[in-house]
């Protein structure tokens, strides 16, 4: 891993290994320590509304010909019994975009309290853009990923450092699971699957056994995404994952620009 400055020497190796060792265990932390605000405001009506690609005019985007995912999605699931032996199936076959970006919410639950953490996540083709929020909705910290390549800087640096991703995945970077988890889980943990609605929106529920927790996932038809995460251990509410989409619509360039560059890392890994 490096640490891009003007004319400095490549970081020492032990420091490589050590900036890499802190990310991953920063990452699996908050994984295991915090969670996303879901709590009593899991299923309200006052998420932000999803624009959807078919909703935008010409002007004010570049996409060309777009999809509306909703009605691709709602045909696909039209007719069809939802069951634990074909829910992954399911899921697996829903259209998703090709862009978005969306709010994730960690909320780790334990006697007496919990503790929350926010980031915001942009994606674009096979880039995706983390950012960490502080409690204030501020932006802390920054990771961004593409091409196998992981770049990681603080708010407001003009410097960042750079690897090798490795099995450092996005979703891992983001702090949740995804519907690729729903889709490789053993079909014997699976034991609850369904079509309901919530906020007015079809969405797949799945309930499995993992991990020695029961998982509650819901999986929203509209996007393919994964909409939540409810986690319990012996009946107690441990951990919850809220992800609200806010865009479907192409993320801009300046969001996958490093510090210090002009290029999108688009234009940089092909140079």
């Amino acid at each position: 891993m490096r640490k891009k400055t003007d004319g400095q020497e490549p970081i020492p190796n032990k420091q490589k290994t050590a900036l890499i060792a802190a990310l991953c265990a920063f990452v699996m932390i908050m994984t295991l320590v915090l969670s996303f605000v879901l709590s009593s405001n899991l299923f309200q009506n006052d998420e932000p509304a999803i624009v959807l690609p078919s909703q935008i005019s010409s002007d004010d985007t570049e996409l060309g010909e777009t999809v509306d995912f909703a009605e691709e999605n709602a045909r696909k699931i039209t007719q069809i019994e939802i069951r634990p032996d074909n829910v992954q199936q399911v899921i697996a076959s829903l259209s998703r975009p090709d862009s978005y970006s969306c709010v994730v919410s960690n909320t780790l639950y334990w006697d007496g309290g919990n503790s929350t953490l926010q980031c915001k996540q942009y994606v674009r083709q096979t880039a995706s853009r983390v950012e960490l929020l502080r409690a204030s909705g501020e932006v802390d910290s920054v990771v961004l990923q593409y091409d196998g390549h992981i770049y990681a800087w603080d708010a407001g640096s003009s410097t960042y450092y750079s690897g090798q991703a490795g099995s450092f995945t996005p979703a891992e970077t983001a702090m949740l699971p995804t519907y690729e988890t729903v889709c490789a889980l053993p079909k014997e943990q699976i034991q609850q699957a369904e079509l309901l609605d919530v906020s007015g929106q079809p969405m797949i529920r799945v309930v499995a056994w993992q991990d020695g927790r029961t998982v509650e996932y819901t999986i929203s038809t509209v996007t393919g995404l994964l909409h939540s995460a409810v986690f319990t251990e012996e009946g107690v509410q441990t951990q919850s994952i809220q992800i609200s989409v806010l865009s479907l619509t192409q993320q801009k360039d300046n969001l996958f620009t490093l510090p210090g560059m002009e290029d999108t890392v688009f234009e940089m890994e092909e140079s």
